[in-house]
């Protein structure tokens, strides 16, 4: 019978290919791995700067509607018929102002805000007639590259009965939060 020589000379670098394939294997899930987490941490931190940019907005809208609500109940001391001329007020329809834009106007009016004037956040609003007050929806769209949240504020603006004091009521006494949400 004859033996068959083993000979072991290129076994060492079977071995050492084999581990060096797992290694590179393992490092490129790990490294994988690595840019999957920062891409993740990157888009999480667009979201939440989209977020709060469109909740920054939605602040400044309510703002912009408490002092305009303040400017209808100035206006309407100076009339005989306060309600008529602060619902006029509200809706635009004031016939001796030269500038006679109503709440949704000046709310929908980029030149109005002074932090978002720049960004870039659109503002949508609304004004719907309830029977004894209006009803105010504020939307606001912010965007970053395919990043997109959209913020609403339904508010609920108080006509003051006939009689009362100026003094003794203040503007956001007038107009009150109903709701607050996140659309998308």
């Amino acid at each position: 019978m004859k033996r068959i020589k083993q000979d072991n000379k290129g076994a060492i670098v079977v071995i050492v290919l084999l581990i060096c394939s797992v290694l590179i294997s393992v490092s490129t899930a790990l490294l994988s791995t690595s840019v999957m987490n920062f891409k993740m941490k990157k888009l999480n931190s667009r979201v939440k700067r989209v977020f709060y940019t469109a909740e920054g907005a939605l602040e400044e809208a309510y703002i912009i509607a408490v002092g305009f609500v303040e400017s209808a109940m100035e206006y309407a001391n100076n009339n005989e018929n306060f309600n008529a001329a602060y619902l006029d007020y509200l809706l635009g329809d004031c016939e001796d102002l030269e500038e006679n834009n109503g709440l949704v106007e000046v709310l929908k009016d980029k030149k109005s805000y002074f932090i978002y004037k720049e960004c870039n956040t659109q503002i949508h609003a609304e004004l719907f007639d309830k029977a004894d007050f209006f009803q105010l929806e504020i939307l606001a769209c912010s965007i970053d590259d395919k990043v997109e949240k959209e913020l609403k504020l339904i508010c609920k603006i108080l006509i003051p009965e006939d009689g009362f004091l100026m003094d003794s009521v203040n503007p956001e006494d007038l107009i009150c939060v109903v709701d607050w949400k996140l659309e998308r």
